[in-house]
C-alpha cells in the first residue's frame, strides 16, 4: 500500500470509529429507556462494525 492510500484508509477508519461511538451512545439511551431489544440489536451491529474496523487496521498493519 502506498502512503496516500494508507492515510486515506486511516481517515476512513477514524470516521467509522466516530460513527460507532455515536451508535454506542444510542445503545445506552435504549438501555436507559428499558428498550433492551433495540439496545441488543444496536450492540450486535456495533460489534460487527468494530470487527470490520479491526480487520481493516490489521490489513494496514500487515502492509507496512
Amino acid at each position: 500500500m502506498d502512503k496516500q492510500l494508507i492515510f486515506s484508509e486511516i481517515e476512513s477508519i477514524i470516521f467509522d470509529i466516530e460513527t460507532s461511538v455515536k451508535s454506542l451512545a444510542n445503545s445506552r439511551e435504549y438501555i436507559a429507556e428499558s428498550d433492551y431489544s433495540r439496545a441488543f440489536t444496536k450492540l450486535s451491529e456495533l460489534e460487527i462494525e468494530i470487527q470490520t474496523i479491526a480487520g481493516r487496521v490489521a490489513y494496514i498493519k500487515s502492509n507496512l
